[in-house]
């Protein structure tokens, strides 16, 4: 693909496949949340793939799994924000609307990273010019709308009362906000020569054993899992969990985590567009509003970031 397209082309189609594929997710494993304990699914998923992805650095680039390691603070900080955001986000999608959940998981990525910007984190980077500036600002205020909306059961979903609500929003805001640190450790290691599949495998180190811990204390515990939906988990969860995963690893190679971020906002679409098709949840007004101005506000800046992109590399030509 990349010799087709430019590294940035390519940057951006690895960017949407993630979006895409975490969409999908997000609606289409709903269902199997109810049943299954996302402890579980997240065991069986990252715990196969990551032992296949790192038997495979092992014998075809093993030197990156040293330099993963002559890097510890870099490797505990990914693992440690991959572990918290991927736990935050599983409970949250369970909680309230997947698409709301959703779209403030999406949000929170440019908003913490233009936040980090301003704590001077050297992989962050601001707004670039003034429509994207207004575009984050906009998708801001519909995160604050939604999640306001949510709480007090204007939403087209929530498992369980106001505190339920409350919950699922701060779970899937912490998760955005997780992740988007994870991005900024993986953007540190891959300049320091580690590629995005040892990334890919060494991202679960903590997951797993947390995940395990959590299986074994109950606490997201189900009724006992059929044997077809435990297959589901394992073929499905590796599209749609694990291969989003490791393109966003492929996007961080090649493009800076706000393109990264901006692309990651207009995801709610799609999440919207799948719900529909599926039809196990129905949506509100409220939801629409919410994200009427979230995607004016994505799009928004998205098109700033595009001018930016694009006044840049005429300078560098």
């Amino acid at each position: 693909m990349q010799k087709i397209l430019t590294p940035h082309g390519a940057g951006l189609v690895w960017s949407f496949t993630f979006v895409i594929l975490e969409a999908a997710q997000a609606v289409f494993f709903g269902s199997l949340f109810q049943r299954v304990d996302s402890f579980l699914v997240g065991l069986i998923v990252f715990g196969t793939t990551s032992a296949i992805a790192l038997g495979w650095v092992a014998l075809q680039v093993p030197s990156q799994l040293s330099r993963a390691i002559s890097q510890p603070a870099s490797l505990l900080g990914m693992n440690v924000t991959a572990a918290g955001g991927w736990i935050a986000y599983l409970l949250a999608v369970q909680l309230i609307e997947p698409t709301i959940a959703f779209a403030i998981f999406s949000g929170m990525v440019p908003l913490t990273t233009i936040a980090a910007a301003r704590l001077r984190v050297l992989e962050a980077s601001g707004s670039r010019n003034k429509l994207e500036a207004s575009g984050n600002l906009i998708v801001g205020v519909s995160l604050l709308l939604m999640g306001g909306a949510t709480a007090l059961g204007l939403s087209g979903f929530v498992r369980g009362g106001g505190a339920v609500a409350v919950a699922g929003v701060g779970l899937a805001a912490l998760s955005g906000a997780l992740i988007t640190w994870m991005l900024f450790y993986c953007r540190r290691l891959d300049s320091n020569g580690v590629g995005p599949m040892a990334q890919f495998g060494l991202r679960f180190l903590l997951y797993l054993p947390l995940s395990a811990g959590g299986l074994l204390l109950g606490l997201d515990e189900k009724e006992e899992s059929a044997a077809t939906d435990l297959v589901a988990v394992l073929a499905v969860g590796v599209v749609l969990m694990a291969f989003p995963i490791y393109a966003v690893q492929r996007a961080v190679s090649l493009v800076t985590p706000l393109t990264i971020a901006t692309i990651t906002a207009l995801g709610p679409l799609f999440v919207f567009v799948f719900q529909t098709i599926e039809g196990r949840i129905g949506y509100s007004y409220a939801t629409l509003v919410g994200l009427a101005i979230y995607f004016a506000g994505s799009i928004l800046a998205t098109i700033g970031g595009g001018l930016a992109t694009r006044i840049s590399e005429r300078q560098a030509a």
